[in-house]
């Protein structure tokens, strides 16, 4: 029924009552008697007036939704029905538990609520197993749903009889139709078909829901449909594991990959970030760049080891938080970009497989994908050349308009960004003097440093000649932790009197890098760094190649395997404290920032180096020429097509050779 219908209807209540009060009191009164008794009568009309009012205000939103509310049931409470479509400011809740109580709360649900919440601090909404029968809790309930990125539906036998789980059901299919990867079901000793058709325990509940007359046929269709659609997702069933822990593993594996292909993900990498003045011009002109509707490609462009990567990440999460997304998802390009690699990524951040081989398959799979969803942020890290988004599968302009999603892209060069078509091209800026000090004493542990203090003005220099780049005042401040006042003057001195060998653009950081790396107390963590140079950017570089090369170079000569991967590790730790290596996605793993990465083979091959020849990704077919006076020691030609070695190196003091058998860029 329409709302204009409720006011005609008490329009019509009020003039029936009048004249039947009219009526009444003509015939048991005269006029006289009336006039004598008018404020009877005024008070009669007033209270007939206030009454119809109340019966509108009342009914003013059952035009909305025509069914009854429905009944509280076992431990559970009635779903207030209206829909209202007022999003949250920010994701609160990671999952939204939804389940029968009598069937699961102190069984599997409290299972998954201990696994996620309490071992992994996955934030797990789930309802309070002390709320009394008839507490309106209803709206908690809804805006839970609303503030959820993910629901798991646990499909038990007694489910279906359950009218409030049935609505609850159905408002998550409502709130979530816009991509319905968030809703995961665990089919919990019911089989999925009987799930669909709402055969078995399913029908039997349909079956008294319709006997008792409470509820009308389009209700029960919705909850049918909502039954039916959850049904076809992929999800968990208990007869496919031999027992319940392993169902747990199953469902613990699944939400903790979900959440860190987006936000667990981009939380980690953008670990303590402090934002600076610099950094919050950026992301705020960021941030309404991604709030403008005709921009759906911004830039972000500056120099080398400036932050660019955690300043994205940073705004990925924000993004995500207060809700402009329901997606974000990162990949790295570098300077050989390899689009099977960013597509898996890519793949893999959306929660589907691609098994197709062939890149252009890929990328029209992968474009299906992106235009099914909405709201998705596509993150491309470090672009050095202009890359075709057709080629990855990232949809056009127009495409990427009618899906409302967008393109963030990282690059050195803002000519890269006039390439790439940008709708806005944003500089992040080095630190400001007094931004590289507080940062600087801030990582040497020395904060808060008082301008009295004898560190203040050494600090002060040795900030100063970091020239604002993040990467660099972080490795030198790590280099100096826990040292005297004497050795930070001493790296004042030596960071003034360096004249590194490369382009002046670069000096600040090859000068700074290698300050931290002439401060390593170790030898093995100084060839553990050099050697992670020889693997490609961005890679994965498994601590086991660094010990198998570590032997090959003769490193461990007068220790045995045990001593020796024992020193490898302590040697990677060292390196992760001094923020020269990072953490990786695989335990067993690290990585090397691309701009580090660079200092270090300039390191090899100065004149105290070891000399490295590193031509890693170059597409290599033979075996390239090179001058036996230059006395390499390693040559890395990885990621090449180089068929086979030649007969003869010429080369007297090789130690190492790396070939291009690692071809796809993981950890195994």
């Amino acid at each position: 029924m329409e709302f204009y219908q409720y006011v005609f209807e008490a329009m019509r209540m009020i003039i029936v009552i009048s004249a039947v009060t009219v009526q009444w009191f003509g015939v048991i009164a005269s006029l006289k008697w009336i006039w004598k008794n008018w404020f009877i009568i005024v008070v009669i009309v007033t209270w007939n007036v206030i009454a119809t009012l109340g019966w509108i205000w009342k009914h003013r939103f059952s035009y909305m939704v025509e069914t009854p509310e429905p009944i509280a049931e076992g431990n559970q409470e009635p779903v207030d029905v209206d829909a209202s479509t007022s999003s949250a400011p920010r994701w609160k809740h990671d999952v939204f538990l939804s389940f029968r109580g009598v069937d699961a709360r102190k069984g599997i649900a409290s299972e998954i609520y201990y696994r996620l919440q309490t071992r992994k601090g996955i934030k797990i909404f789930m309802d309070d197993p002390d709320l009394q029968v008839g507490n309106v809790i209803s709206p908690t309930l809804l805006t839970a749903i609303k503030e959820s990125r993910f629901a798991i539906i646990v499909l038990s036998p007694n489910y279906a009889s359950s009218t409030w789980c049935l609505e609850e059901l159905r408002y998550i299919c409502e709130c979530m139709k816009e991509d319905e990867d968030r809703i995961l079901p665990l089919f919990y000793y019911v089989n999925p078909t009987d799930v669909r058709y709402q055969k078995s325990s399913f029908g039997d509940a349909f079956t008294k829901h319709e006997n008792s007359g409470r509820y009308g046929l389009e209700e029960m269709r919705q909850w049918r449909a909502a039954l039916n659609k959850v049904a076809n997702f992929s999800g968990w069933d208990t007869k496919n594991y031999k027992t319940e822990r392993a169902l747990l593993d199953a469902v613990e594996e699944t939400v903790c990959d979900k959440l860190r292909a987006t936000e667990l993900e981009l939380k980690m990498s953008i670990g303590g970030f402090e934002v600076f003045e610099a950094t919050k011009q950026a992301i705020d002109q960021v941030m309404n760049a991604l709030k403008d509707n005709e921009a759906t490609t911004i830039g972000v462009y500056g120099m080398g080891g400036v932050g660019k990567t955690t300043m994205v990440n940073y705004v990925g999460v924000q993004a995500q938080e207060n809700r402009l997304f329901d997606k974000v998802i990162l990949a790295v390009v570098s300077q050989n970009p390899d689009l099977m690699k960013i597509q898996q990524t890519f793949a893999e951040m959306l929660g589907f497989e691609l098994k197709e081989k062939t890149e252009i398959v890929r990328a029209r799979e992968l474009k299906k994908k992106i235009m099914r969803g909405t709201r998705i942020l596509i993150i491309l890290d470090d672009i050095w050349k202009r890359i075709e988004f057709s080629d990855i599968g990232i949809p056009s302009h127009n495409d990427l308009q009618r899906c409302n999603s967008k393109v963030l892209l990282t690059t050195r060069k803002l000519d890269v960004c006039r390439s790439m078509d940008c709708h806005a091209n944003i500089r992040l800026n080095i630190l400001s003097e007094k931004d590289s000090r507080s940062l600087f004493v801030k990582e040497a542990r020395k904060y808060p440093l008082d301008k009295s203090s004898n560190f203040y003005d050494v600090a002060s220099e040795v900030a100063r000649e970091c020239a604002g780049l993040p990467i660099a005042l972080i490795a030198v401040a790590r280099a100096l932790r826990g040292e005297g006042l004497d050795r930070w003057k001493e790296a004042a001195r030596r960071l003034k009197a360096s004249q590194p060998p490369v382009l002046e653009a670069e000096e600040d950081v090859f000068k700074c890098i290698k300050l931290s790396y002439d401060y390593l107390k170790s030898d093995v963590s100084k060839s553990c760094f050099l050697l992670c140079c020889l693997f490609p950017e961005d890679y994965d570089i498994p601590i086991e190649y660094l010990l198998n090369y570590g032997i090959g170079k003769g490193m461990f000569q007068d220790s045995d395997m045990l001593d020796a991967r024992a020193t490898t590790n302590s040697a990677v730790k060292a390196l992760k404290d001094s923020s020269l290596l990072l953490d990786s996605r695989h335990d067993v793993c690290v990585r090397m920032h691309d701009v580090i990465r660079d200092m270090a083979i300039l390191i090899s091959l100065s004149e105290d180096g070891p000399r490295f020849l590193v031509k890693v990704g170059c597409e290599l077919k033979n075996w390239p020429r090179i001058d036996a006076r230059k006395g390499y020691s390693a040559i890395s030609l990885m990621k090449n097509k180089i068929c086979k070695l030649p007969e003869e190196l010429g080369i007297q003091n090789i130690k190492l050779v790396g070939e291009s058998k690692y071809q796809d860029g993981s950890c195994n």
